[in-house]
């Protein structure tokens, strides 16, 4: 694609990049896919619209500072177009984006939301965020296409060089390995395992579905950079800098996995209301996410197949029927003795 604009706007004072319409369609379909997903959590609108502007805030934000810090194109930043260059605010769009970078905003958006809403555990909302994120990067990468980047070797088998083996290059007039369409494949393949575990597999836990993202894209990402034209190695060797992340990240990810899995990870955090005399507790026991709140001085709760503390108020709220309701009495963050009253 020899034109990277789209359309223009006020005489060609505003220009709209196919870059742009493809990440922000990206943005969009994945808020979509996030809403159904976090429908089925039982995680409300209020809460999944505040969370998507934080989230899609602090992943660009992230994913511009990602690209642009290390590169020393940038620098330095000794006047107003520079720092607009350095931002991304010029007429050109915003072209330059790591999607690491953008997976750390996120991960800061989804906490900032959970701290401040003290509703729904990390790990829970996760792991609706990031099955939204493949579908993100499947629509999004069609932006390095229309910027005719993301590009591997030259491909010089005639058999090979159309799409979607590979695409063509206008600056060097050759044919190169599609990689944009090589991530998005696995990307897809990636998407439907994760909504298979996410909807067949009852017996997953929570922030497994996180922990298989990072797996599965550190993989990707990693295999891929072998088909690179130009790597980043560690100083006096060939061995590629993202690899070594990306693999590391993989290997990582699958061993919290599956110690999550058999329940020996453990993530217990305690979340305190503000009516002061009631607290709100958030743990797992025995397979279950078990919440309570303080009566009278004791804690109590039920035991709920997942982890929402929607269903328990402040303990003043709370009629006497309520309190006499089948809970599980806890001692330091574990489900000691169950009572029938």
């Amino acid at each position: 694609m020899s034109d990277k604009i789209a359309f223009s706007l006020f005489n060609g004072s505003l220009t709209v990049t196919w870059y742009g319409i493809f990440v922000t369609l990206g943005i969009l379909l994945a808020y979509f896919l996030y809403l159904f997903l976090a429908s089925k959590r039982k995680i409300d609108i209020d809460f999944s619209l505040e969370l998507f502007i934080w989230v899609v805030v602090l992943a660009i934000i992230c994913c511009r500072l990602f690209y642009v810090v290390p590169r020393k194109e940038y620098y330095p930043i000794d006047s107003w177009d520079a720092l607009m260059r350095f931002l991304g605010l010029t007429k050109d769009g915003l072209a330059g984006l790591t999607i690491v970078g953008g997976i750390f905003g996120g991960a800061m958006g989804i906490l900032f939301c959970v701290l401040r809403y003290k509703k729904y555990s990390y790990a829970k909302v996760a792991d609706c965020v990031v099955l939204c994120v493949f579908l993100g990067q499947i629509i999004g990468r069609w932006g390095n296409f229309a910027n005719q980047e993301l590009y591997g070797q030259v491909v010089t088998n005639p058999a090979f060089q159309q799409w979607p083996f590979a695409v063509f290059i206008d600056s060097d007039g050759l044919w190169h390995q599609a990689l944009y369409i090589y991530e998005g494949f696995f990307n897809l393949i990636g998407l439907i395992i994760g909504l298979l575990l996410f909807f067949k597999y009852k017996k997953l836990k929570n922030f497994t579905i996180s922990l298989y993202y990072v797996f599965w894209y550190g993989l990707v990402r990693g295999t891929l950079e072998f088909l690179k034209i130009e790597h980043k190695n560690f100083p006096g060797t060939e061995i590629g800098i993202v690899q070594v992340i990306a693999y590391s990240a993989c290997i990582v990810a699958f061993v919290l996995m599956v110690l999550n899995q058999k329940g020996i990870l453990r993530v217990q955090s305690k979340i305190y209301n503000e009516a002061g005399d009631s607290i709100r507790l958030l743990t797992e026991y025995d397979g279950k996410v078990v919440a309570g709140v303080i009566i009278e001085g004791k804690p109590y709760g039920e035991a709920y197949a997942d982890d929402t503390l929607e269903p328990f108020r402040p303990a003043g709220e709370l009629t006497l029927a309520e309190r006499q309701m089948r809970a599980v009495v806890f001692g330091k963050g574990k489900a000691v003795k169950k009572s029938e009253n």
